[in-house]
């Protein structure tokens, strides 16, 4: 709940006071291992889920088996909201890495949000977000080159991992294989080893092990055409 709380406390003027009902309510702490399935598609969404520990993938896969990983799950990322309406999962949720999950039955969900303006304003601006990164994805895909859309996605991770509370600096622990971050960015795994490269070799990253250092934030910025603002931080007043 920690992560959570330091996402929304980040534009929303909330705390841990504000979050008690949901806090009180019978909610479950799960683990899963990496590469296990959360959420699959054309199952019943009975339950909301919080992201307190490691990563996670939201997906769809063709009939064929072509991916397209659509959102990356964060610490402090709530999803599968759709479970208020009482309808089936049209997405898979996977985990990139181990993950601690908060897991909570969407009637206790409900009641708990309909009990605090505040609370439910906060979760509303949380779905505001997400819907705008999913657009941002959108234009990622369909306008950016290969090089361009590793510079953007690198930018909004380390963004997002601030929000959360895990302070990153500018060193990205990136627990992503060639073949997820084909997945994600629509390109084949050589397009991405390419663009990899061409960041590289532009001086604006350093890869070693899994992680991604960021030599140049302002370079990648400019590379990306990245503006936070679609990130919808700005600090809001809670009604």
């Amino acid at each position: 709940m920690k992560a959570l709380i330091a996402r929304i406390a980040v534009y929303s003027e909330i705390g841990e006071v504000e979050f008690a009902p949901l806090q009180n309510t019978a909610m479950e702490r799960i683990r899963k291992p990496r590469g296990s399935t959360i959420v699959a598609s054309g199952e019943d969404v009975t339950h909301v889920f919080v992201v307190s520990k490691g990563w996670a993938l939201r997906h769809r896969t063709l009939n064929d088996g072509r991916r397209q990983v659509v959102n990356v799950m964060l610490p402090g990322d709530c999803f599968d909201l759709q479970a208020l309406i009482k309808t089936k999962a049209d997405h898979t949720v996977e985990a990139l890495t181990n993950v601690e999950l908060l897991r909570l039955e969407s009637s206790e969900f409900l009641a708990a949000i309909r009990s605090s303006a505040r609370l439910a304003s906060a979760f509303w601006w949380a779905a505001v977000q997400e819907e705008s990164i999913l657009r941002e994805q959108i234009v990622r895909l369909g306008r950016r080159s290969g090089r361009e859309r590793l510079a953007h996605m690198l930018l909004e991770l380390r963004r997002r991992l601030l929000y959360a509370g895990e302070g990153v600096g500018d060193t990205l622990d990136l627990p992503m294989s060639r073949e997820v971050l084909a997945d994600f960015l629509g390109l084949s795994s050589v397009h991405v080893s390419r663009s990899v490269t061409a960041l590289r070799e532009a001086g604006l990253i350093r890869t070693s092990n899994g992680s991604v250092q960021l030599l140049d934030i302002e370079g990648l910025a400019e590379v990306a055409q990245f503006d936070p603002c679609y990130l919808h931080v700005a600090r809001q007043s809670a009604a």
